[in-house]
């Protein structure tokens, strides 16, 4: 009659290897202060940048829709301008067909352009300071979220010095 044999198992743990001893023990000794404490930096700074993704993009999304505020006020502000100068310029056709002397609508003339002069320079100035306005409001929001990132990273990169 045939008996059923059993073996008896038992955790087998893998032998140390002595081959990566002199290895490690190197990498042991490039670990010195000054690099542990640049690695402790880098990872603070890397996770206070890249981790606060959220408020990134509420930064981005926030100057965005400044830009694209700032953008429908200049298009109102010189669809306006393109509206009264076209009501002026018509007004100032049927002026000059009134004149009664060559010497008259020259004069006509030369006061329509001197007053266009003035209106476009006066609108081209109104336009840049309203386009400076606009793109100080879309740097805002990037201006403070890279202010906050940057503090974080002064005040991690304090408390890794210390440690």
């Amino acid at each position: 009659m045939a008996t059923a044999r059993t073996e008896s198992t038992t955790s087998k743990k893998a032998a140390p290897k002595t081959a990566d001893a002199p290895a490690a023990a190197a990498a042991e000794s490039l670990l010195t202060p000054g690099t542990i404490l640049a690695e402790r930096y880098r990872d603070t700074a890397y996770e206070a940048l890249v981790g606060k993704n959220g408020e990134n993009v509420t930064a981005v999304m926030s100057a965005g829709e400044a830009m694209l505020t700032g953008m429908a006020e200049v298009s109102q502000e010189m669809m306006a301008f393109a509206g009264n100068r076209l009501r002026q310029d018509m007004e100032s056709a049927e002026d000059f067909a009134k004149a009664g002397s060559p010497e008259e609508l020259f004069a006509k003339h030369c006061s329509f352009a001197q007053r266009a002069a003035q209106q476009y320079a006066e609108e081209t100035s109104k336009l840049i300071g309203m386009m400076a306005r606009i793109q100080q409001s879309c740097w805002a929001p990037m201006q403070e979220c890279t202010k906050t990132a940057l503090h974080g990273l002064n005040a991690n990169g304090k408390d890794a010095e210390k440690k």
